[in-house]
């Protein structure tokens, strides 16, 4: 299954939101689609058997389906960048180091935008509590690398979740908008658990 970067944008969302019933009009204005073009992407999503569709008085609502095994893998697909270019691949090259330590890492804020001189890089990383040490010295050997200081979130499993449920801004951004550099699976297995 192909995604475009709509359809990509509105699995984040219905991902990012914590198993709550998001009407057409909520996901096309939060993705900066069109009723019409929500619609056409609700429509696919619902053909592929990714969401679940529930009429709540004249209101047709929609969150993803985790019952069904495919919504994970495309959720996988819609979490992947189509390509790192500039000085998010050299950070991503820089941060390479730390995939042995944290299970999950996601590049998020005004470094991936197209800001000229970004004063920090903002990264998500989600580890089990007995490699929060190793993850600091790594981090130690990164931040000597890496031209800006990087402002860490550091997360459990059960922290991201939580904190999903919550709807914890800064967590919300990072799954919405970030870039994802490894750990689809966990980051897919986090959003099922919330749901």
């Amino acid at each position: 299954m192909i995604l475009t970067a709509n359809e990509k944008g509105v699995l984040r969302l219905l991902a990012s939101s914590a198993g709550k019933n998001l009407s057409m009009n909520e996901i096309g204005k939060a993705c900066g689609v069109s009723s019409g073009g929500a619609y056409k992407i609700l429509t696919k999503l619902g053909k592929e058997g990714i969401l679940k569709v529930e009429n709540i008085a004249n209101i047709r609502a929609y969150r993803l389906d985790f019952e069904s095994e495919k919504t994970s893998r495309v959720l996988e697909l819609a979490l992947m960048s189509d390509s790192l270019e500039g000085r998010v691949r050299a950070r991503a090259e820089d941060l390479k180091a730390l995939k042995t330590v944290a299970k999950a890492c996601i590049l998020f804020g005004s470094y991936i935008t197209t800001k000229k001189e970004p004063g920090d890089l903002d990264v998500l990383f989600v580890l089990e509590r007995k490699n929060f040490e190793a993850y600091k010295k790594a981090l130690a050997k990164v931040q000597d690398i890496v031209p800006v200081k990087v402002q860490d979130v550091v997360q459990t499993g059960d922290d991201l979740r939580n904190n999903l449920k919550n709807n914890d801004p800064i967590v919300v951004e990072a799954l919405r908008n970030g870039v994802v550099l490894w750990g689809f699976d966990v980051l897919v297995q986090v959003m099922k658990n919330v749901s």
